[in-house]
């Protein structure tokens, strides 16, 4: 008995003429279908030489103005305590916008320093000390203290003069030794001319001595006088020297008083000026740490919610001025080190912004401004992105550039087409076998 295969293989399905369409097709098929496959082939050719296939490289970007917005941190743990302007306020620079609680009075502060600013260093002796001294000064306090305690021992030593009395005395021995020097120089005239008058009188009586008018006592009388006048004028010029002396001694207590005068009060003053810049030096820093000003003209903005009593963390930023000079944007990049040899500069650049969908908005574009020779702390290469038409879009739309953008860009780095880019990767793998 036949198989069942057999019986399938002995049946005969088809008749005669589609047996031989089936085994041998036309001409005419093969011709016009290898036409049709060519130009299938010729067309997706012509379509990868014409297709562009860029290289991109993406990263995230930033878009603000040349002068970019200024982001205020607070420098310590505190709690606010006055929100001095608004958000969405136009401020200018030096206005003070919020005052961190610290253990001083701000006003106290404030005051302190209008007094320390309106007095020169030689107007010291003006401070008001009594007025200060009710101030509340907290972290400051210290330092002013150290300050006030200097200012008023230099106070006290300038209204005290403790060396006045030693100067004082000095003077009046200098003036008195002076006209007694005066009185004994009178004198010493007097003496040098009886001395004078003495030596012509023993002469004399010498002369008459050897001619026998006299006797030989009185000549004797005459040479106790002329001894006596030697010894009266002797005397006169030892007193003046001893008086000369005695002034002399007296100038160098004078001159040692007022030394230690000058010594002293330059010693306070130096005291005092060199404790005025440690507490002017406090006060900038308590202003640096507690109060918030701002540094350029522009629009406030509070990056988060603020309100008074509120606790805020040393770095957290809380506040940003957007300048009013904002003409000129600029797109701000960081890359990594990956293909950054690839980045040139004037590539152009596509950029999508996060606030405006592209797909609604289009893309902006730009084009590589400058790229830095090193990288920072987080090793990136800052990248700065030019942006020709602005913020005109692909769509012919004009974005307002009202506040700082974020968005990702697309670097183009080589513009090839899809036939080029698939011959690249031939000849790198041909170019690896043959290795």
């Amino acid at each position: 008995m036949a198989t069942k295969d057999n019986i399938l293989d002995n049946i005969n399905l088809r008749s005669e003429q589609v047996q031989e369409v089936l085994e041998t097709p036309p001409n005419w098929l093969i011709r016009w279908g290898s036409l049709v496959m060519l130009g299938i082939i010729l067309l997706f050719f012509l379509l990868a030489c014409i297709i562009k296939y860029p290289e991109f490289i993406s990263s995230t970007i930033i878009i603000s103005s040349q002068n970019p917005p200024e982001k205020i941190e607070v420098r310590i743990d505190s709690r606010i305590e006055k929100l001095i302007a608004k958000d969405q306020k136009t401020v200018k620079k030096g206005d003070l916008l919020m005052v961190l609680e610290s253990s001083a009075d701000d006003q106290d502060i404030y005051q302190l320093k209008k007094i320390l600013d309106s007095l020169s260093t030689k107007q010291l002796s003006k401070f008001p000390l009594q007025l200060v001294s009710s101030f509340r000064l907290g972290e400051v306090q210290e330092d002013y203290n150290a300050f006030a305690k200097a200012l008023e021992e230099e106070i006290l030593f300038t209204n005290l003069q403790p060396y006045a009395a030693e100067e004082v005395t000095a003077l009046k021995g200098i003036t008195d030794y002076k006209e007694r020097v005066a009185n004994l120089r009178q004198q010493h005239i007097l003496e040098s001319s009886k001395l004078q008058l003495t030596e012509k009188n023993y002469k004399r009586s010498e002369s008459l001595h050897r001619e026998g008018v006299i006797a030989a006592l009185e000549l004797e009388n005459e040479k106790v006088k002329l001894l006596e006048a030697q010894r009266n004028f002797k005397n006169t010029e030892i007193s003046i020297a001893q008086l000369e002396e005695t002034i002399l001694n007296f100038k160098k207590i004078k001159s040692g008083a007022d030394v230690n005068i000058v010594k002293e009060k330059t010693s306070y003053s130096s005291a005092s000026i060199l404790l005025l810049e440690k507490l002017k030096k406090a006060l900038r820093q308590w202003e640096k740490t507690y109060l918030i000003y701002a540094s350029i003209d522009g629009t406030l903005s509070y990056l988060q919610f603020l309100g008074e009593k509120q606790f805020v963390k040393a770095g957290s930023t809380l506040l940003s001025i957007l300048p009013n000079n904002r003409q000129i944007t600029i797109g701000q990049m960081h890359i990594g080190a990956q293909n950054q040899g690839k980045i040139k500069i004037n590539q152009k650049v596509l950029i999508k912004l996060d606030n405006y969908k592209y797909q609604e908005y289009g893309i902006v574009q730009g084009k590589i401004k400058s790229i830095a020779l090193v990288q920072d702390k987080d090793s990136k290469y800052y990248i700065e992105v030019a942006l020709p038409n602005g913020l005109q879009t692909s769509y012919h739309k004009k974005i307002v550039f009202d506040k700082e953008l974020s968005g990702t860009a697309d670097i183009v780095t080589e513009e090839l087409t899809l036939a080029e880019r698939i011959l690249s990767q031939l000849r790198s793998l041909l170019r690896y076998q043959d290795n």
